[in-house]
Parts: C-alpha cells; sequence; structure tokens
C-alpha cells in the first residue's frame, strides 16, 4: 500500500466519528388526524412505529395527538399542533432539539436519556435539567411553560429563569422570561388558552409582524457567521490535508499522522457548523407559518404590514432555498448507508 493510500485511509478512519444521517425519535402512539412531512415534501399519514430524522414536521389535527420517543424520554404532541423534530451542536456536543411552533404539548425526560434535549419555541428555548412538564405555543407566538418535576431553564435572547417543581412562566413573543407562578394557582384551560391566543393578534398584526422580521434577521445574521465558520474549517482541512501529503512525500509519517487529525478535526467543525445552520433554517418554518397566517388573516393589509410582510417573505424564500429542499431525507439516508458500506472496508 503506498504512502498516498495509507494517508487517505487514516484520513477516512478520522472521519468515520462524524455522524452523517439525522437524529431520529420513534412513533411510540399515534391517534386521529396526525399528519408528517420532510421540509419541502408531501405531507404523509404518520403511523406508530416509525421513524422520524431531523427535518420532519409533524402536524396534529382537531382530536389528533401522537407520542414520540427518545431514549426512553415521551414527547406527547397534542390536537391542532406542528411539532418539528431538529439537533444542533453546543460546545461541540450534539444535542437533540426540538420545535413547538404552534400548540401543546407534554414532555417526560427518560432516566436512560443519554443528552437532555432542548425544546424550542416562538418565544423561548427551554434547556431541561431532568424533568416533567407542559408547554404551550399560542397563534400570537406567546409561550406558557407548566413545570410538573425537575427544573427547566427557560431562555429568552437576553434572559434566563429558572422554573423548579411546581412553577410556571407565561412569555409573550419577543419578550423576556421575567415572572413565575404557582400552577397550583393558576388552572390552564388550553383550549381557551390557544383562542385568547388568536384573538390576541387582532389589532396588533403590525407589531407582531415586525417582530417577526426582526427574528428573521437575526436567524439571518446567525446562519451567515456559521457559513463563515464552515468556510474557515473546511479551508484549514484542506490547508492540512496539503501539509500531510508533504510530510508524506518526505517520509514523515508520524509527522503526516498528525495533519491528518488535525484535517478531521477541521472538518468535523464544518460538519457542526452545517448541523447548526440547518437548525437555524428548520426554525424559520414556523416562524414564517406565523407572519403568513398573520399577514392573510388581515382583510385589508395597510402598507406597513404589506412591507413588513415583502421583506420577511425575501429573507424567508432565500432560506428556503438553500437549506430546506424536497429529497433531503432520501439524500440524507442514501448518504448514511454509503457511509456504513465504507466504513465496512475499514
Amino acid at each position: 500500500m503506498t504512502k498516498k493510500l495509507i494517508s487517505i485511509v487514516s484520513f477516512i478512519l478520522t472521519l468515520v466519528a462524524v455522524p452523517v444521517l439525522s437524529y431520529s425519535v420513534v412513533v411510540d402512539w399515534v391517534s386521529g388526524d396526525v399528519t408528517y412531512s420532510h421540509l419541502k415534501s408531501a405531507w404523509e399519514q404518520l403511523d406508530s412505529g416509525m421513524t422520524l430524522v431531523s427535518g420532519d414536521i409533524v402536524k396534529t389535527g382537531e382530536g389528533g395527538e401522537a407520542t414520540l420517543i427518545d431514549e426512553g424520554s415521551e414527547m406527547n404532541i397534542m390536537a391542532n399542533s406542528q411539532f418539528t423534530i431538529s439537533e444542533k451542536y453546543v460546545q461541540e456536543q450534539k444535542k437533540p432539539s426540538f420545535m413547538l411552533f404552534i400548540g401543546r404539548m407534554k414532555f417526560k425526560l427518560g432516566k436512560t436519556a443519554k443528552t437532555e434535549p432542548d425544546i424550542q419555541t416562538q418565544t423561548v428555548n427551554l434547556t431541561i435539567r431532568g424533568t416533567e412538564f407542559e408547554v404551550g405555543s399560542g397563534y400570537d407566538g406567546s409561550t406558557i411553560v407548566l413545570l410538573n418535576e425537575g427544573s427547566v431553564a427557560v431562555q429568552g435572547q437576553k434572559n434566563e429563569l429558572v422554573l423548579q417543581t411546581g412553577e410556571g412562566t407565561e412569555v409573550a413573543f419577543g419578550e423576556e422570561p421575567t415572572e413565575k407562578f404557582r400552577v397550583m394557582t393558576r388552572v390552564i384551560d388550553w383550549n381557551a388558552w390557544l383562542a385568547d391566543s388568536q384573538e390576541a393578534v387582532k389589532g396588533n398584526e403590525v407589531s407582531l409582524l415586525d417582530k417577526i422580521l426582526s427574528r428573521f434577521r437575526g436567524i439571518e445574521a446567525d446562519i451567515k457567521k456559521n457559513e463563515v465558520m464552515r468556510a474557515d474549517a473546511q479551508k484549514k482541512k484542506d490547508e492540512f490535508i496539503t501539509e500531510r501529503d508533504r510530510l508524506l512525500d518526505e517520509g514523515k509519517k508520524e509527522e503526516a499522522d498528525t495533519y491528518s487529525k488535525k484535517a478531521g478535526e477541521q472538518s468535523k467543525l464544518a460538519f457542526h457548523s452545517f448541523v447548526n445552520i440547518r437548525f437555524l433554517a428548520l426554525s424559520s418554518i414556523g416562524l414564517f407559518d406565523m407572519a403568513e397566517r398573520i399577514y392573510t388573516g388581515i382583510e385589508k393589509p395597510p402598507k406597513e404590514a404589506s412591507d413588513l410582510f415583502e421583506q420577511t417573505q425575501k429573507i424567508y424564500r432565500d432560506i428556503e432555498a438553500k437549506y430546506l429542499y424536497e429529497g433531503d431525507r432520501e439524500r440524507l439516508e442514501k448518504k448514511a448507508e454509503k457511509k456504513k458500506g465504507c466504513s465496512k472496508l475499514f
């Protein structure tokens, strides 16, 4: 085997640890009208026993419910909800991330869970610390969290509010979590709460559309940052590979192996940036749905509302064209199968 081929084999082995197939969960139970879609693909019936991957969106109709299982953890998606499976990297650690952009869900963390997932709504990010809770996401983007057991960090754009057993909080769209209440002192009629959130949109359409546009600009900026990190990592990887090949030609195998490892590390960083870009792109789907629902609900949109929606739509369509496209699920699955075949060779 030539030095160059040895080097290539070594580099491939370094990359085997990089995950290719997206994070997945299992559908444990389905009742009533429940469908799923992967990004722009057609909606299909969801059935028990199916596996959902990052990018899959679950939608429950009137009376529909579904329970998803992740390493023993249970996520019960209630009627009239939209829920997205995702993942992201935080300090080089991959974390499952579930997006509830409309409706209600119950969550119970399993004892066997290796990683505590995050749950995102239009308003906050919930960092779970061993817990059982309910969360609702309203038509006006508001969020309500009721903690039955454990601890949850409710994170806004700037502030963090930690809930303990028996506590809850409600956060308006675009606001920060600041106040708690005792769950036992406040009985939540979920149907009434969601209906109220729908009524709250009326008369506040321009303000909500303005906040949505601001959020989209933030998503766009974060995507660009990750693109820069990804390009930088890919450039460094190529430089390390070039240096590795030079050292191999000089017969310095040990030094060459060091650069193979460095190239592998940069490849992982590039992949992490890619996953985080996809996470941000997925978060834009529910946000745009909210903007579209608000705008189309205005009988005679004023110019300000039209301008805000058009700017939002432009950003979303750009994100959609670059990162959200039909056939992506099949591409990931085929790539995973190819990866498995590659790893078997070694």
